[in-house]
């Protein structure tokens, strides 16, 4: 699978549009993230894709052909909802078997995910015993237990502890490496946007914009904050503090113990970074920060009201 196209869907329950003429394409090899509030579609889209909700209008569209959600396409799937659950008796190779029998998994990739998602010392363990964190990862095995060519992700940072984040990181890892997609619906973005290529933010049932991070970045057109390190030598910073401060490009600038602190348009970044060069005696270090897509998602939904 090289390509995934979602054109003009619409989705309607009663008198409320669901999803409203929605038009998405994931790519082979990327993992794509879906963020909105409370009631955006971001579910509703989801289960289009898993064939749980059929579309008032609209296609599927898999490397260019027009694909319907049969069984046959389900086996490229795998899934991770947000609240997972198994029988309670269970252990969790049990929860493993079972699913490669269903799925036609060789025994061997049971002990291979085992391993993987740090649950080999705890397999022979019923389910009851498990945490919550412990039980998202087995969840995640499910989902990948058949190396699916689509891995849809339903905010799976939930209840992972830093060995569960290491594991999800690994999987989006390998499964960008092998050429196959994630899509991920998400709220934890700060813990994510190193991970993503792509995001999709949805409203209200409509698709406000699809794009990489440094693109939806620029279009939010959200402050850039530069970090001055300053050197000992305060006879040449005392200058280069005033000369900042009372530069006309837009910034706000403020002085935290031996750090000035810059907020800049992105327009005058590059201005502002000459300054080095003019004032290099005073400077010991820069850095520079971009606004984080929680920021980004807040300006871009803001811009919509």
């Amino acid at each position: 699978m090289k390509t995934l196209d979602l054109q003009r869907v619409s989705v309607r329950f009663g008198k409320v549009e669901a999803l409203r003429d929605v038009t998405l394409e994931v790519k082979a090899g990327e993992t794509m993230i879906l963020v909105g509030p409370n009631g955006a579609g971001k579910s509703t889209l989801v289960k289009v894709i898993l064939g749980l909700v059929r579309p008032a209008a609209g296609v599927l569209v898999v490397d260019g052909k027009r694909r319907r959600v049969d069984n046959a396409f389900k086996c490229h799937l795998g899934y991770l909802p947000e609240a997972v659950a198994f029988a309670e008796s269970s252990t969790g190779r049990q929860v493993l078997s079972f699913f490669a029998r269903a799925r036609g998994v060789e025994k061997g990739r049971v002990d291979e995910v085992l391993s993987f998602v740090g649950l080999s010392s705890a397999s022979r363990r019923a389910v009851r015993g498990y945490s919550r964190g412990m039980r998202q990862r087995l969840g995640l095995g499910v989902a990948i237990l058949a190396k699916p060519e689509l891995l849809i992700l339903d905010e799976p940072t939930g209840g992972l502890d830093q060995e569960g984040l290491s594991v999800l990181w690994s999987v989006l890892a390998e499964w960008r490496k092998a050429g196959r997609m994630v899509l991920m619906a998400t709220h934890d973005l700060a813990l994510v946007e190193r991970r993503v290529d792509r995001m999709c933010l949805l409203d209200a049932g409509s698709v406000v914009a699809v794009d990489t991070p440094a693109k939806l970045r620029e279009r939010a057109e959200l402050p850039v904050r530069v970090v001055f390190s300053l050197a000992e030598d305060t006879n040449g910073v005392t200058p280069f503090v005033e000369r900042v401060q009372g530069w006309n490009g837009g910034s706000r600038a403020a002085l935290d113990g031996d750090q000035l602190l810059v907020d800049v348009p992105p327009a005058g970044l590059l201005d502002l970074l000459e300054l080095r060069q003019q004032y290099a005696g005073a400077i010991a270090g820069v850095r520079v920060i971009e606004p984080g897509l929680d920021a980004v998602y807040e300006r871009l939904l803001e811009r919509r009201q």
